[in-house]
């Protein structure tokens, strides 16, 4: 019996990486969006397909004959379980190597994956094979294989050059068929296996096999054609269908412009033209391919590409935040603390003071409804829904964060708020989910907070998504419902778990090349320097991650010999870009040269100092200087310390703030240095057994940190 030529290998579909263009658009596109775009933009990346269509299998095992597609995969999984697929996906690209590898690669065998799926398609609307949406994934999963041959080269050689992946490794080492191998792991229709799997058998032997088989192979030969690869596949065509080049020659064009518009949607640019086509055998006519001109088949990094590496990192980040606020919110029992905790997040997230709210009741209209401590008489205003001129009635009808210093001056309304919060103008943010208003946030701002509230403008929408989403649930279950919050929260704290063994995996690989590139830079000193810094915060990344999941987790033991002045000169390293140079902020530092190695946590030291320096960063958006001084032998109540000064020259802090200085959230008025990083700051000196005192003059603020002068050792 013949040997098969065509064998298979079983793989992990997730391990494949997806384009960061698709992941970024589906994060941030509206997924109520017209014509379902949200859910066709899922089948528009072949490693994403991939995913979709292993979650499917793995739950869905009664195919009942019917044709595989990504509508009918999405469609079984729901799009709650499709969601967190994209997300996990996000987060798994921005944490892994291939993030840091220049995109053309990639955007090559993404490219490659949309012309074959496209012209899968309109092969087979053309010779009227039934499963047009079959022929399709089947044309996208073909390019699994090249884009597992790159990943595999990526992972044995590391960093590569653009278009070189596929030389990289011997061809005895190049993995056999993982696309055919994966759709026999899914138990899909065997012809889709079969199509995958011989789509690039020679023609004679595939002459007479199922239709499915034929399309994908032609359609394969198809976009080598239009990538330059090989003259227009005649051959195939004729004896497959009957297809001459004025059949095939509009399927290409269509399938090429069609392919271009998508990659148009997802900010996917290639450099142009193409290269030339080889010439024709001999008797056969050379096709026009004026319609092909400026096919996009070479893809270069650009300005854009590193943007939405980038951006897709953020919107990772920002997915984070939001999980760590459900777990802030989740704790909240009743209609006061769940508001609370609100406000602690808008603080945490945005430096905003404490809202004033406008709940909405059984009536449709928004009441107020005043926190402790805020102007009872509040309880006199309200809001029609819908309705109104004022800016806050137009966030609530737009359901977007809207702010009177910008956006929009207002009615007599809007200024009342603002004076009602003691602050120059009012932002707006309505608290809307599920088709359902529960409130509208009214933040007191100030001119200075614009630039970062601009920036963050899709992070507050998300916020407020966030924050109605845990109202309405608190709302509907009540108190008799604590034991499903908790189940909730175990199972967020399993997925915590999983998120965070796959997060170690990429800092672990992280570790491995700054240990390579100081073997490599034994030579370079300040380089040295630099990594020990990088490989430092990567642990400290590890550990706050892994006290994410471990809260309840006996205190750590104190670090012995720790070098205080060492770990200042550190954190300015790694703070000037960030903090100090954008604001022209200089800093100065008097550091006690012979200041003894003590005992203290290392980590929990630096999360203070780091605290410290950032509220003074924030306390002068308009320059100034930060002064960071070390003293030894500070005598306290006949025990000796060891003293860290870090002042300002912002302009202080009034003294009913200072009054509730380390409490969370509070108000600033004047300056945004302080309130839930300081209560932060607190936690943490109490947890190392040290002290911490501020002294707020016209000069600056200055916080005094005395630390036991445990000498290591002694």
């Amino acid at each position: 019996m013949k040997k098969d030529s065509q064998p298979v290998e079983r793989t992990d579909a997730g391990l494949l990486p997806c384009m960061p263009h698709v992941l970024l658009k589906l994060l941030t596109m509206d997924e109520a969006e017209p014509g379902g775009r949200w859910l066709q933009a899922i089948g528009e990346d072949p490693a994403l397909t991939a995913r979709i269509i292993s979650a499917w299998r793995s739950t869905d095992t009664d195919s009942n004959g019917a044709p595989a597609s990504i509508a009918r995969a999405i469609a079984a999984l729901g799009t709650d379980r499709v969601r967190a697929i994209v997300r996990n996906a996000a987060i798994q690209q921005v944490f892994s190597p291939f993030s840091s590898h220049p995109a053309a690669d990639l955007k090559k065998h993404w490219w490659r994956a949309i012309l074959c799926a496209n012209l899968a398609e309109r092969l087979s609307l053309r010779t009227a094979y039934p499963h047009p949406e079959e022929a399709r994934l089947a044309g996208i999963l073909c390019a699994l294989d090249p884009l597992a041959r790159w990943a595999a080269s990526f992972k044995k050689h590391g960093e590569i050059g653009a278009g070189q992946a596929e030389g990289v490794l011997p061809q005895n080492d190049l993995p056999p068929r993982i696309a055919a191998g994966l759709v026999l792991e899914w138990r899909l229709h065997p012809f889709l296996a079969d199509a995958v799997r011989y789509h690039q058998e020679a023609v004679d032997q595939i002459a007479d096999a199922h239709p499915l088989v034929r399309i994908v192979h032609l359609a394969n030969r198809l976009a080598n054609y239009l990538t330059g690869a090989e003259p227009l596949p005649l051959d195939a065509g004729r004896l497959f269908f009957g297809l001459e080049a004025p059949d095939l020659e509009p399927i290409a064009a269509a399938a090429l412009q069609s392919a271009a518009e998508t990659a148009r949607t997802f900010s996917i640019e290639f450099e142009e033209p193409p290269p030339v086509a080889p010439e024709p055998p001999p008797g056969e006519r050379r096709l026009h391919r004026n319609v092909l001109a400026g096919l996009p088949l070479q893809a270069v990094d650009s300005p854009v590409d590193a943007q939405i590496k980038l951006d897709l990192a953020r919107e990772v980040r920002d997915l984070a935040l939001m999980d760590s606020l459900r777990d802030l919110l989740s704790e909240a029992n009743g209609l006061d603390e769940m508001l609370t905790k609100c406000a602690e997040g808008a603080h945490m997230l945005f430096g905003l003071a404490p809202p004033l709210y406008l709940v909405a009741d059984k009536a449709h209209k928004l009441r107020a409804h005043p926190l402790p401590g805020q102007d009872p008489r509040t309880l006199e205003l309200t809001l029609a829904m819908p309705g109104g001129r004022s800016l806050a009635a137009l966030s609530l009808s737009k359901n977007l964060p809207l702010n009177t210093l910008s956006d929009h001056a207002g009615t007599v309304l809007d200024r009342q708020l603002s004076r009602l919060l003691s602050s120059s103008g009012g932002l707006y943010l309505p608290f809307a989910a599920n088709g359902t208003l529960s409130a509208l946030a009214a933040f007191g701002i100030e001119p200075h907070q614009l630039p970062r509230l601009g920036k963050q403008r899709r992070l507050l929408s998300r916020f407020g998504r966030a924050c109605a989403q845990a109202l309405q649930s608190g709302m509907a279950s009540g108190t008799q419902n604590a034991e499903l919050m908790r189940e909730k929260i175990t199972a967020m704290q399993a997925e915590a778990r999983r998120v965070v063994h796959e997060v170690n995996n990429p800092l672990s690989i992280m570790k491995n090349y700054v240990k390579l590139l100081s073997m490599k830079l034994e030579d370079d000193e300040a380089a040295r320097n630099d990594l020990r810094i990088f490989n430092d915060e990567i642990d400290r990344i590890a550990s706050i991650i892994r006290s994410l999941i471990s809260p309840a987790a006996p205190a750590p033991a104190a670090d012995a010999g720790i070098d205080i002045n060492a770990i200042i000169r550190d954190l300015i390293e790694i703070s000037s870009d960030a903090l100090f140079a954008p604001a022209k902020i200089s800093v100065k530092t008097h550091l006690a040269e012979d200041l003894p190695p003590i005992s203290t946590q290392r980590d929990k030291l630096k999360q203070i100092l780091l605290n410290l320096l950032k509220n003074a960063a924030e306390a002068m958006p308009g320059g100034g200087t930060v002064t960071i001084m070390t003293r030894d032998k500070v005598n306290r109540d006949g025990r000796p310390y060891v003293e860290i000064m870090v002042s300002d020259t912002g302009p202080g802090m009034p003294a009913e703030v200072m009054a509730h200085l380390f409490e969370p959230v509070t108000s600033t008025k004047g300056g945004d240095h302080a309130g839930l990083g300081l209560a932060i700051v607190n936690k943490l000196v109490e947890e190392i057994h040290a002290s911490i005192t501020c002294i707020s003059e016209q000069s600056g603020l200055a916080f005094h940190l005395l630390l036991p002068r445990t000498i290591a050792g002694g």
